[in-house]
């Protein structure tokens, strides 16, 4: 008797795969809600069950959770128009920070930048790429091949480097 291949299950839920490709884009939890016509609370809780199967710090910032989906190949980098930016070192180093580290202390102690001086960075660098959040610069430094596209190896707060 042969038995026909079965698929593996999903890691997400279908509505948890729309709170991914909404994150993917850029969208803020409250824009998430909005689009999946749903509570705020509800959200949170979809960004909670997808910091768990991924692995992430429990409050990981936005940023750190979609390079964790896109290292893991559990999302897609978005496609996108916008030109390929020319980011000297110390903004491929801040763009890294931003992906990698789950708190501003250290995301600065990784720039060897005051915390104040990195979010100050982290808003001129928004501008430069044309980025509408931190979220979606990560997700657009994939896109355009800044960041690693597969995990190497785990920082000390857990998240992909």
């Amino acid at each position: 008797m042969v038995v026909p291949p079965t698929k593996p299950p999903s890691l997400f839920t279908p509505t948890e795969w729309r709170v991914v490709e909404y994150l993917v884009r850029g969208l803020t939890p409250v824009e998430i809600a909005a689009e999946l016509k749903r509570s705020i609370i509800t959200t949170h809780r979809h960004l909670r069950y997808l910091r768990y199967k991924t692995h992430c710090p429990t409050r990981c910032p936005l940023p750190v959770l979609v390079h964790r989906l896109l290292t893991s190949f559990q999302a897609t980098a978005p496609a996108t128009d916008l030109p390929v930016p020319d980011l000297d070192p110390d903004e491929v180093r801040l763009l890294r920070a931003l992906a990698e580290e789950s708190t501003p202390l250290g995301r600065a102690t990784a720039t060897g930048l005051s915390p104040a001086a990195a979010a100050s960075a982290l808003n001129a660098l928004l501008g430069k790429t044309g980025a509408a959040n931190a979220t979606q610069l990560v997700a657009l430094a994939h896109s355009w091949k800044l960041l690693p596209n597969k995990q190497d190896r785990t920082g000390r707060n857990g998240a992909a480097q």
